[in-house]
């Protein structure tokens, strides 16, 4: 008979398919990186031509402050000096992404760089490609490698790439490049004040400066005594480090690349997320001036404007001319420029996507195919019993998928947003036993469905099909309206979705592959003679 055969060859399939979702599940994030829209644009460099307002601009980024834990005694007094707003952060509100927002003013949609794992440097222009284009100097320093990391250039990928630390001097291996003329990290924030405190004493033009130990507090403990005693110490570092800075002659930007939820995390499109500080002070900067729907966009062009040179090329944001003490012909021609810049970058952008052909919703076709398979294959193996019990047990072989989107559920606090997602290492240990308990859960249903069978292999066969198809169908729906090229970022519910359901689909197979697997075990002579 065709029952051993047919069983094994099952079981052999669920599992390639449980290994397949699984890694691809993993894979979620990576998956939504995408060679950036203007990467075979040109920038548009259109020089203005606006007189330079401050001799240095130093530009901090601090990590996962949103706006409303913003309020610390150093920078109510850089505020108070200045302009003080609250800037939007695109979607999604992710670290690495919106590190390049800040600093080339594109989005993470055309970047390309759409979560924190990032294979490929960016290609997109710079504001330190056009500091450096004037004959100016940039010098950058961090508590944490990243920013410098992400700018790399001449090669296809960061991954493989070592960087070699003298002192806390960071330099790629040639003949690999950066726009730095200086780049150092250090490993606390007790280090980072002497070191910032030495760049801005020194000859660099634009000081760019990431700050992590806020995020990390956040993702740690919440948003509460940890985190607001970590903004607090930032506030205090900043202060010292930058006391040297002579604010008749430099400016200070100081904001966020995200904020967090009161648990502690981010990535959605919550107004506590999105919402993060805008700070200017300094040479440049018109003390009380307010900004009108301020955006993390808009900081290169600002930025690029105070220094006085071009934006960089392919920014979408605009310079916020009503914080700036232009001159209103100068204003004027930075505005205009802008404009013609972000029409051009805009179109260039709908003329790449329209380019992608997306695939269309072939999840629900593929699962009724394998389906009509299924029905096939339990006439094949045994009576009509069997192919009663298939159908029973093969709907009780999908019950991982309910489960475990329960399980979302409940781990986003019903939120179903990437920003309440437990952090990583909290995330692996739940999501392994949240999915062993799945998989147990299934397969003792399932197998009291196949126990009542007198051929248990051909209904647990029969079942692990009805079973799989139904799970495929479910994820590969999902994943047909959201499946790569991702020429936009999926909605906060999708990026959580599409994973979770991916995962799901994975027990499911493993769980069938058991339960095949413990018939094949159980069977008796009588039954394998057939």
């Amino acid at each position: 008979m065709l029952r051993y055969p047919i069983a094994i060859s099952l079981a052999v399939v669920a599992v390639a398919a449980a290994v397949v979702l699984g890694r691809r599940a993993l894979g979620w994030n990576s998956e939504l990186a995408v060679t950036s829209p203007l990467a075979r644009v040109a920038p548009v460099l259109d020089d203005p031509r606006t007189p330079r307002l401050a001799r240095r601009v130093v530009l901090v980024v601090i990590d996962g402050l949103r706006a409303d834990e913003a309020h610390l005694p150093w920078l109510d007094e850089l505020g108070a000096r200045g302009a003080r707003t609250v800037a939007r952060a695109p979607y999604p509100t992710i670290s690495r992404p919106n590190y390049v927002t800040i600093l080339t003013g594109v989005p993470p949609r055309d970047s390309g760089v759409r979560a924190n794992r990032v294979a490929a440097p960016v290609v997109v222009d710079t504001l330190m490609d056009r500091v450096r284009a004037a004959g100016l100097a940039v010098a950058t320093a961090s508590d944490f490698g990243a920013l410098a990391t992400l700018f790399l250039r001449n090669t296809a990928s960061i991954a493989d790439v070592t960087l070699r630390a003298r002192g806390g001097r960071l330099a790629p291996p040639p003949p690999i490049t950066w726009p730095f003329d200086e780049a150092r990290r250090v490993d606390s924030l007790d280090a980072l004040g002497p070191m910032l405190g030495e760049l801005v004493a020194g000859d660099a033009a634009f000081v760019p400066v990431l700050v992590l130990d806020v995020d990390r507090a956040g993702h740690v403990s919440g948003v509460g005594a940890a985190y607001r005693a970590a903004a607090a110490a930032v506030d205090g570092m900043l202060r010292a480090a930058l006391a040297r800075v002579d604010l008749s002659r430099d400016a200070v930007i100081v904001t966020a690349d995200h904020g967090h939820v009161a648990p502690g995390g981010h990535g959605g499109v919550e107004r506590e997320v999105v919402r993060v500080p805008l700070v200017l002070a300094g040479a440049g900067i018109v003390p009380g001036a307010t900004a009108v729907d301020a955006q993390l966009v808009d900081v290169a062009p600002t930025a690029a404007a105070l220094l006085g040179v071009a934006a960089p090329g392919h920014a979408e944001g605009r310079t916020l001319i009503e914080l700036l003490a232009l001159e209103p012909a100068a204003a004027a021609r930075r505005s205009a420029i802008d404009q013609a810049r972000g029409r051009r970058v805009a179109a260039a952008v709908a003329a790449a996507l329209a380019d992608v052909v997306q695939p269309g919703p072939i999840g629900l076709g593929f699962a009724i195919a394998i389906l009509v398979v299924a029905l096939g294959a339990a006439r094949v193996l045994g009576r009509r019993e069997a192919l009663a019990v298939s159908w029973r047990g093969g709907l009780a072989g999908v019950l991982a998928v309910p489960v475990l989107m329960l399980v979302t559920l409940a781990a986003t606090r019903g939120q179903m947003s990437p920003s309440y997602v437990p952090s990583l290492a909290r995330l692996q240990t739940l999501g392994a036993l949240a999915i062993a308990a799945t998989i147990a859960l299934q397969v003792i249903v399932s197998w009291r469905a196949v126990q009542s069978a007198g051929d248990r292999i051909a209904a647990a066969s029969g079942g692990a099909l009805v079973g799989i198809a139904l799970a495929l169908g479910t994820t590969s729906t999902a994943r047909a309206w959201f499946s790569p090229p991702h020429v936009d970022v999926p909605p906060p519910l999708w990026m959580v979705v599409v994973p979770a359901l991916d995962l799901a689909a994975a027990a499911c197979s493993a769980a069938a592959a058991l339960v095949i697997a413990l018939a094949l075990a159980l069977a008796s002579p009588r039954t394998s003679i057939g």
